[in-house]
């Protein structure tokens, strides 16, 4: 009896070592985790540079698409429309319409050589040519051109 019951256990142990394969060691399991956790740090720490980087350009290209309403809405109208530039927000001034659209936290958009009003008169003509700085995690230059009107993005 004693010999069947060595016999079944020997059985049982070559079931569970499944054909002489045996497991992972903890020290094993444990450098996997740290390498996975090491490489999902890496990716996560590059998200949020990346998300402000987005919130800069699209503050900047939303600038550049709100002087070309102005700029339209002025030979559509007949009339003349301004962009006013403060502290917090810029608003866009089209007649009895004004839009205002408040700075994202931490980014700043400041005139560089255009005064703090920009101006389309009645063919769409800006009263002023300059640069204007659209700054936060990247920096972005816009540019108005005086006897065009044109608009020109460019990140710095």
């Amino acid at each position: 009896m004693g010999s069947a019951l060595s016999s079944l256990a020997e059985k049982l142990r070559l079931n569970i070592k499944l054909n002489g394969e045996e497991g992972f060691t903890l020290l094993e399991s444990l450098l996997v985790l740290s390498i996975a956790s090491i490489l999902l740090i890496a990716v996560f720490t590059t998200l949020p540079p990346a998300y402000n980087n987005t919130a800069v350009r699209q503050a900047a290209w939303q600038l550049k698409n709100d002087m070309m309403l102005a700029q339209q809405t002025a030979i559509s109208s007949q009339q003349r429309t301004k962009i006013l530039f403060h502290k917090k927000e810029y608003q866009v001034v089209m007649g009895d319409t004004v839009i205002e659209r408040p700075y994202a936290t931490g980014l700043s958009i400041k005139p560089l050589t255009l005064k703090d009003r920009l101006e389309f008169n009645e063919k769409g003509h800006p009263n002023a040519g300059g640069k204007i700085q659209v700054k936060g995690y990247a920096t972005y230059n816009i540019t108005v051109y005086l006897g065009s009107g044109r608009v020109n993005v460019d990140r710095k």
